[in-house]
């Protein structure tokens, strides 16, 4: 039976903002050193150490530099794709026109480079997909209470009487509910039996347990 389906498990909203962090962080990271590039950067001109244009008609330039050891002491090979005009200025002079953060050379930017729209796309649609699931999760976490109505009084389930949480099938649609009171409503009280909550209308019968305590009642299918 539909309504007698084990309540789905939640996930946490600390996994969800774990995920928005990994997924975002590599743009963030971007976006804060180009802030820093152009607010604290300084022009320099690298040494060309090879240039690479596409061979097939194509419009693919690409430069690799090196900075003097002041601003790079380990003098890492960097690249960077430019612009035509950009790739045919550097071959001339053999001097890269660079953007650099003066204590972090991997921060940089080449004069005429030409910069890709690939991370924010791939982010964007990362978040897209994290935001979809994160709808689907809530529309299908929104469990269903199987709906009981009570033949006997509420009475508080004591210890040593049998297992703290239960659902147990008594035939002829009844069931004994043991758990915890997890709400009690104007008659009506939820008990959350470990695997699913159920709730239960009183009708003429009392609830003599009280909020988060543990409870076991008779009851069978409403109509």
């Amino acid at each position: 039976m539909d309504e007698l389906m084990p309540r789905r498990r939640r996930v946490s909203p600390w996994v969800v903002v774990a995920l928005a962090v990994l997924i975002n962080l590599p743009v963030a990271s971007s976006t804060y050193l180009d802030w820093r590039l152009s607010r604290s950067g300084i022009d320099v001109e690298a040494v060309l150490v090879n240039s690479q244009a596409d061979g097939d008609g194509g419009d693919g330039y690409a430069l690799a530099f090196r900075f003097d050891e002041e601003v790079d002491p380990e003098q890492t090979v960097w690249t960077a794709p430019v612009s035509e005009d950009a790739f045919d200025r550097a071959v001339q002079t053999e001097v890269v026109r660079v953007r650099v953060l003066p204590d972090r050379a991997s921060a940089y930017e080449v004069q005429g480079e030409i910069g890709s729209s690939l991370g924010w796309l791939v982010t964007g649609f990362a978040d897209v997909c994290l935001l979809g699931m994160v709808l689907l999760l809530r529309r299908g976490g929104r469990e269903r209470l199987l709906q009981l109505v009570a033949v006997e009084d509420v009475q508080r389930h004591l210890p040593g009487a049998g297992p703290r949480t239960g659902f147990e099938d008594l035939g002829a649609e009844t069931y004994l509910v043991i758990g915890e009171v997890s709400h009690i409503e104007d008659g009506a009280v939820i008990v959350d039996t470990g695997e699913r909550r159920v709730r239960v209308q009183l009708g003429p019968y009392d609830n003599k347990v009280g909020y988060q305590q543990p409870g076991r009642v008779t009851a069978r299918l409403s109509d």
